[in-house]
């Protein structure tokens, strides 16, 4: 079984619009902090609409990128 990452994060809530606590503790801390300040800006500018949220961690496309 694979590890549970952030895109496996923002598909669940894409899909079921929540994730439980299991799955939080689940996820790699950098992957974990980067989802919770996804969900701060998701939660105050995009209204909440699901599928607004980025689908590909932001520091995963840094990383792509160098």
């Amino acid at each position: 079984m694979s590890e549970y990452r952030y895109e496996d994060a923002v598909k669940q809530l894409q899909e079921s619009g929540a994730i439980g606590l299991v799955d939080l503790k689940s996820l790699p801390h950098d992957d974990l902090v980067e989802l919770l300040e996804e969900i701060k800006v998701w939660c105050l500018y995009a209204g909440g609409k699901t599928e607004k949220l980025p689908k590909e961690s932001k520091k995963k496309k840094k990383k792509k990128k160098d």
